[in-house]
């Protein structure tokens, strides 16, 4: 009897730490992928690709990357038409924009899949969310207006909730993708209010159902607001672009970050984030690293360049800046 309750004991644990594995292996091949085309290694990068979307089921964020890699650079039209389907299932279109527009073949094959796919989204809580947001971005000028305004904020946040109860794990199979999606100005503006997204999605993070990235970019805005450093270094101001310059801060312990993002089973470190981005900033191929924008006083820009200079020949590097090459 010990015997076989054992042998059931270690079957769920293997298939436990099996379900575990695929989304780490996922994030893992995800950030090879990247890392090989920053650089330079597409044919390598669409392996890993390949790799991670068969560990588990792909996001919209990798599958467009991926689509545009093969359209573009390996030439493999046929693999970014698998990739593509998925993407018009989350009502995520217009693949075929990234193809050179002499290549009439191609894009008719693009443009004949998309006007084949019904996207998967789920109608009913689409609807419900484009209401709320439409509340949700109402003007608020008086003070009476901006509290009403702030009331939305919340009250928006916690139905939520009630969606979630309803409709199970908000999944880009029933919203999209996020950054498109009502839920993400919802979630910005609840962030800006200090409510944290943790309750909310971390768990569906943790069982592969919504990207990190995500939610590490919700919960470090939203410490942000509280007058904390970002724990992601995902913040707004921790990589941006300011008069068309890039520049970096790094949090106060990468080491810390990188284990936070490890505990959400991210495998891209801080230090691979700002490869990412300076690629990103560069050469303009892709879209790995989500970076706001700002416009600075020349004059205020120009000090702070000078200050990070000063701090390099100190040998303080907790921050720096890129400037592309003019053309």
């Amino acid at each position: 009897m010990n015997r076989i309750f054992f042998t059931i004991t270690l079957l769920f644990c293997i298939l436990f730490s099996y379900g575990q594995k695929n989304i780490k292996k996922y994030y893992k091949y995800v950030n090879k992928a990247e890392l090989a085309i920053c650089d330079f290694e597409y044919e390598k990068a669409s392996q890993y690709y390949e790799k991670a979307f068969n560990a588990h089921t792909p996001f919209i964020f990798d599958l467009y990357n991926a689509s545009r890699l093969n359209i573009k650079f390996t030439k493999n039209f046929d693999l970014a038409l698998k990739y593509a389907k998925i993407l018009y299932e989350r009502d995520f279109g217009g693949i075929y924009y990234v193809i050179d527009t002499t290549d009439t073949f191609n894009i008719q094959r693009f443009k004949n899949l998309e006007d084949s796919i019904k996207p998967m989204v789920n109608k009913n809580l689409m609807l419900i969310l484009n209401q709320m947001l439409e509340e949700d971005q109402k003007e608020g000028e008086t003070p009476q207006e901006k509290y009403e305004k702030c009331k939305i904020h919340h009250t928006n946040f916690w139905k939520l909730f009630e969606l979630k109860k309803e409709y199970g794990p908000f999944t880009e199979q029933k919203v999209g993708f996020f950054e498109y999606s009502p839920i993400n100005i919802i979630m910005i503006h609840a962030a800006q209010n200090q409510m944290s997204p943790q309750e909310l999605l971390l768990q569906d993070v943790l069982n592969g159902n919504v990207n990190a990235e995500n939610y590490m970019y919700y919960f470090d805005l939203y410490i942000l607001n509280l007058g904390e450093r970002t724990l992601y270094g995902t913040g707004w101001f921790d990589i941006y672009i300011a008069n068309n310059i890039l520049f970096i801060n790094y949090p106060d312990d990468v080491s810390k970050c990188n284990e936070a993002r490890k505990k959400i089973n991210v495998a891209e470190t801080f230090e691979d984030y700002v490869k990412k981005a300076k690629y990103q900033y560069i050469n303009g191929n892709f879209q790995m690293v989500t970076t706001s924008k700002t416009f600075m006083d020349e004059a205020e820009l120009k000090q702070m360049m000078k200050e990070i200079d000063e701090e390099h020949q100190k040998g303080i590097y907790k921050r720096e800046y890129v400037i592309r090459d003019k053309k």
